[in-house]
């Protein structure tokens, strides 16, 4: 990678053509493996081992460049420069800066095209206040030693087949299924302004689920993930095993359960749920992300961030903080998967306070700037932007047993007949709709609780968490994979909102099968 960077920073240029002004090659060495598990029965998916090459080529400068340009028909409309190859997996010198040579001579060729377009879309277009494309940094070297990779087969199995094999005693659930992934090996990035890193790559997640059909047609669905870096992080077989029964059982109630009213009002979201709800909404707001520029302006873009223009403005209730700390690598003795040292970008990650007292100090960024945030404070990854450890804490946080009054006492004060706690939310990838909800019960004046199914969030407004009401002061920690090699954790409170939307689902439904699940019919225990 070294060598023909020398060589490509000095040769490569095109007759009549600007040369480079950056490059960057990125190798991505990993071996991936799957288990997953159904009723006990194992499907496995042998470890693969795949070595991928991203080159990078900019041209033009640091103001304006060939990247983040989305051309209809040219590679999607992500705006990304760059090429990205299976390379060699042998060590082999000759075969892989061949490979490198002939990925960058091709990424050359693409930014040159996508230059000369970008320069041509912008001749009729007034810039009051440009933007630079790239930022300048001061060039870091990262190397992070190894972590060998030690595969626990045996317990590998256990967390996947004695939890699966808990749903063949439920057979009002019709689909489950308990999964993991596991991605392992080394990251190595080199750019042209003198960055280098070497860092392990080291990722473990879990996924179970079980889903049910009510007699209506309305599939009810409850999930349980985790993420850690190794096999340890998760939780133990037997833990899990109590976890898949939890699952089914209410699996089973929800399918029984009445569909929920649409609702208006205070809603308290309980335990997990605050750091999933948080994870869907407010971190998705805190990560500044720029959409690329476009050659057709009626090409639709991805909206940029809601907070852009609200540094120092109230974005939260004001006994509110919340902050971003890659280098927090535990909490309450759980290890953290979100947690890391550097970049995609080589940029060292920062820890950045992102709201004090309720006020927005700053937003997460990249080497993509934005009005107001002009430099990286480290959180490039995945070719966007991401957080890292999440944190939201409230300084007049109250016991998360006195939670459930406090809300009562709300609905009480808005003369609301009856209320919803949240206990489980999930993405469901609806553009426009808010978060989906995994577990959800109607909660009358009196405290009585009944389960509800059929309901998800409304849209959540950026402007919801400034009337957060209360928050407790115990915390949960919500993990997730965000790209083939990061993960996201975030640390929330129990929270209760002033005004949030429950809306009803309005999916199409389908009729149940004709013939009932053979488990009903067969002496499974």
């Amino acid at each position: 990678m070294q060598d023909e960077m020398k060589r490509s920073m000095a040769d490569l240029r095109m007759k009549g053509e600007a040369a480079p002004y950056y490059i960057a090659y990125e190798v991505l060495d990993r071996t991936l493996s799957d288990v997953s598990g159904r009723l006990g029965a194992i499907v496995k998916t042998p470890p693969r081992r795949t070595r991928t090459l991203r080159v990078e080529v900019r041209v033009g400068d640091y103001s304006f460049d060939s990247s983040r340009f989305a051309v209809q028909g040219f590679g999607g409309g992500a705006g990304m420069s760059g090429e990205t190859v299976i390379a060699p997996l042998d060590d082999d010198y000759d075969a892989m800066r061949r490979e490198i040579w002939l990925t960058t001579d091709a990424a050359y060729k693409r930014a040159i095209n996508m230059f000369a377009r970008k320069k041509a879309a912008f001749q009729n277009r007034t810039a009051s206040d440009p933007i630079p494309d790239f930022s300048q940094e001061p060039p870091v070297e990262t190397i992070l030693p190894g972590v060998r990779f030690q595969v626990d087969r045996p317990g590998l199995l256990a967390r996947v087949q004695q939890p699966s094999a808990v749903f063949a005693a439920y057979p009002d659930v019709d689909l489950s299924e308990v999964s993991i992934g596991q991605v392992h090996g080394t990251r190595y990035y080199l750019n042209s302004e003198g960055f280098k890193t070497v860092a392990p790559i080291q990722i473990t997640s879990l996924t179970m689920y079980g889903e049910a059909q009510a007699a209506d047609g309305m599939p009810v669905r409850q999930t349980f993930s985790e993420v850690g870096r190794t096999l340890a992080d998760l939780p133990s077989p037997a833990d899990l095993m109590a976890r898949a029964k939890q699952i089914a059982a209410d699996v089973a109630a929800a399918r029984a359960a009445p569909i929920g009213e649409e609702f208006a009002g205070p809603v308290l979201i309980e335990g997990i749920a605050g750091a999933q709800f948080v994870a869907e909404t407010l971190v998705q707001m805190m990560q500044a992300r720029r959409p690329p520029d476009t050659e057709n302006p009626r090409m639709g873009q991805a909206p940029a961030s809601p907070f852009l223009n609200r540094t120092g403005l109230r974005v939260m209730a004001d006994a509110f903080n919340a902050s971003d700390t890659p280098s927090l690598t535990h909490f309450d003795g759980k290890p953290l998967a979100g947690s890391y040292v550097v970049d995609d970008e080589g940029v060292r990650a920062k820890d950045v306070t992102l709201v004090e007292k309720g006020r927005l100090a700053t937003l997460l960024t990249s080497r993509v700037p934005q009005k107001n945030f002009a430099k990286s404070n480290g959180h490039g990854r995945s070719n966007t932007v991401l957080a890292g450890v999440f944190q939201i804490e409230s300084a007049l946080a109250i016991p998360a047993s006195q939670l459930k009054d406090k809300y009562i006492a709300l609905l009480k004060a808005q003369d609301k007949t009856f209320g919803y706690i949240v206990r489980g939310v999930r993405s469901d990838g609806q553009g426009g709709a808010g978060p989906g909800v995994d577990s959800i019960v109607k909660v009358t004046l009196d405290g009585k609780e009944s389960p509800v199914r059929g309901m998800r969030f409304g849209s959540v407004p950026p402007m919801a968490f400034r009337d957060l009401a209360e928050a407790s002061k115990e915390r949960s920690v919500f993990s997730y994979r965000a790209g083939a090699t990061s993960a996201v954790s975030v640390i929330a409170p129990s929270l209760i909102f002033e005004e949030l939307e429950i809306q009803r689902i309005r999916d199409i439904l389908q009729k149940p099968p004709v013939v009932p699940s053979p488990l009903k019919t067969l002496n499974i225990h």
